[in-house]
């Protein structure tokens, strides 16, 4: 009898660890859902960051750059020739950067690059599984 009962009880606990394990399962797999929703999500926002480093980059090289000399002609008509580089070169570089200070913001906003929201998700699930910590 005593065998009996020690076997019962050994199917209790089997079923236990399966349920855990399934739990365990189970939440680890919210918690990788939950980690790459949010990273898309920052992945998105460096995205358009770095997009606006790259056109600001475009328009830095426009600054000192030769293709600008249609523009130039047009403003020596009316400016004399030194006046009118002057403008020309300031005006690509206050575009310059100005995407340049968007797209930093724009990075710096999507930092840290890491799951944010579900580290802390899986570090109160840690501590509320921890025993005699309520």
């Amino acid at each position: 009898m005593t065998q009996s009962g020690s076997a019962g009880s050994g199917e209790v606990t089997g079923e236990l660890f399966s349920a855990v394990g399934e739990d365990v399962r189970r939440l680890v797999r919210q918690e990788l859902r939950l980690a790459q929703t949010e990273l898309v999500a920052k992945g998105r926002r460096a995205g358009k960051g770095a997009a606006a480093l790259g056109a600001a980059g475009v328009f830095g090289a426009l600054a000192t750059a030769g293709s600008a000399v249609f523009t130039l002609r047009v403003l020596d008509r009316f400016l004399p020739p030194k006046t009118a580089a002057l403008l020309l070169t300031a005006g690509y570089g206050a575009a310059a950067g100005a995407l340049a200070a968007w797209g930093y913001a724009e990075v710096r906003e999507a930092m840290p690059l890491y799951p944010e929201e579900t580290v802390e998700s899986v570090h109160a699930d840690v501590q509320e599984a921890l025993p005699g910590e309520a």
